[in-house]
């Protein structure tokens, strides 16, 4: 998935508050421009309480305060009172207000009217456009608890409680919410941003298999840490490099993770003139002109850091973060350097180095540069007019088309749910088992894949190994009958409680 957040470095930003108030029709003392500096940078640090401490009384007519209590209110979702502040005159006249004040407009027309569920006991607060989506909140609470206590141990940042997730309907709201370009969103496949304090991603309803939402909202929270424990201070590579390590390190690792290899995806991209400088990746990967650049540049922003972090060991993530949120020049650079003895030239040499070794093997789904092969077009026909087969019961019919197109993508895990679903409702349970019972890896894993393996194991009674299966298929599709239900008949249902309630909202609306 591409998710990409949009920050602005922190010079960029003080030198916006500072026009503010030098274009503003009212004057302000140095000590409320330096008031109006604190709560900016305690702002971006997620230090809410402390902003709000330092904007205490603020003189109603202080553009630059005003400006900056409009922000903090921004961050803190509150997006009616900072509409009211920022569209004040005087604030909206500054450069930085009109464009706070129209994204404040933005955020409020989204989510006017939203559904909003706390959970206090795991510090969210999920804001959601659909209301179905409140049967989510059980699992979306468990996600960012332990992602935040990861990120806690791994990067040593706390993220301030709660944890603020919104969930819309579509990408025109994820744009609005964000300020990310409608097109760009759809271009490059974002279905999630992290900035303004809190996590904007796509309800797993909008698109129609669903995509990995609990590994996304992961990542999301890495750019979040990132961002407070270095005061916005880190560059892109630097975010989308450890957010793609942490995407995965809240939970148990499985065969697809780290598949295909990230040095291979940017091996093959830069062969092919795709891969791009790190520090020349542009404002937001999301705004690359292709989902192919995307894919690439995530290669190689991910192949690094995990090379960086092998060589320099596992305390230089914390040292550096220290680093680039003390390092006033924002020489990120230096600050790499300082932590680990190597500046950023020395260690993108050796990293080149390594990939310009690694293997350009990749699996038959990829295609980087160039068409896909003709067969696979075929086995993707199959597929659609397997899909229509089983709508209609004809069990031996999908049997019959799809067993050729397995044979060309034998690791296309959605002709291997449709195989194994007819073999059962063919009474073929050992044919069935075999289409689930080594899942490699895999670029597209498919949810009802993984519910259908999770229930012939729990018929054989490997209770864990089904728990793996079912938690896999939640993670990436969970308003799926067969998945939220796990493949049990109506009107049976999980015996956990939040799974029997995603079970019976899934049946009543898929």
């Amino acid at each position: 998935m591409k998710r990409v957040p949009l920050h602005f470095p922190g010079w960029l930003l003080a030198a916006l508050v500072l026009l503010a108030v030098l274009v503003a029709p009212s004057s302000a003392s140095a000590h409320d421009l330096d008031r109006a500096m604190k709560a900016r940078q305690l702002t971006s640090e997620l230090e809410f309480d402390k902003a709000a401490e330092v904007l205490k009384g603020a003189p109603p007519d202080d553009t630059a305060l005003s400006l900056e209590l409009g922000r903090l209110l921004l961050y803190t979702t509150d997006y009616d009172r900072a509409t009211e502040v920022l569209d004040r005159p005087d604030v909206a006249k500054t450069p930085e207000g009109a464009r706070l004040g129209a994204l404040a407009r933005d955020c409020a027309r989204s989510m006017a009217g939203a559904l909003v569920v706390r959970d206090d006991e795991r510090g969210v607060v999920v804001r959601m456009q659909d209301d179905h989506d409140r049967y989510l909140v059980p699992f979306i609470a468990d996600v960012a608890k332990r992602a935040r206590d990861t990120l806690a141990r791994e990067l040593g940042v706390q993220l301030p409680i709660p944890t603020r997730i919104e969930l819309v309907r579509d990408h025109f709201a994820l744009a609005s919410m964000t300020g990310l370009p409608e097109q760009s969103a759809r271009t490059t496949g974002t279905v999630a941003v992290a900035n303004w304090g809190r996590v904007a991603m796509l309800s797993p309803r909008a698109m129609p298999e669903g995509y990995p939402w609990m590994d996304t909202l992961a990542h999301e929270m890495t750019h979040l840490a990132i961002g407070r424990g270095t005061r916005d201070r880190a560059p892109l590579w630097f975010q989308e490099g450890v957010a793609k390590r942490e995407e995965t390190r809240w939970r148990e690792r499985d065969n697809c993770d780290d598949w295909p290899s990230p040095d291979s995806i940017a091996a093959v991209g830069f062969d092919k003139g795709l891969a791009r400088d790190l520090d020349n990746l542009g404002p937001s990967i999301a705004m690359l002109p292709s989902a192919e650049h995307a894919m690439v540049a995530f290669a190689e922003v991910e192949s690094f850091v995990k090379y960086w972090m092998r060589e320099a060991g596992e305390g230089a993530l914390p040292r550096v973060l220290v680093a680039m949120r003390d390092n006033d020049s924002e020489d990120v650079s230096a600050a790499i350097r300082a932590s680990t003895g190597k500046d950023l030239s020395a260690w993108n040499t050796l990293w080149r180095a390594q990939v310009a070794q690694a293997s350009r093997q990749l699996p038959p789904e990829i295609s980087i540069g160039g068409a896909m092969p003709q067969d696979h077009g075929k086995a993707g026909r199959a597929m659609r007019v397997g899909g229509l087969l089983a709508e209609r019961g004809h069990s031996g019919a999908v049997i019959k088309v799809l067993t050729p197109a397995a044979v060309v993508l034998p690791q296309e895990q959605r002709i291997r749910a449709m195989l194994g679903k007819a073999y059962v409702a063919t009474d073929k349970q050992a044919e069935a088992w075999h289409q689930v019972e080594a899942l490699g890896p895999s670029l597209s894993p498919f949810a009802e894949t993984y519910a259908l393996r999770g229930w012939m194991l729990s018929k054989r009674g490997d209770a864990a190994g089904a728990r793996a299966a079912q938690f896999k298929a939640i993670s990436l599709d969970p308003w799926k009958p067969a998945v939220a239900c796990e493949m049990l008949p109506a009107p049976s249902a999980p015996q956990d409680a939040p799974r029997a309630a995603l079970c019976e909202a899934a049946r009543r609306w898929p």
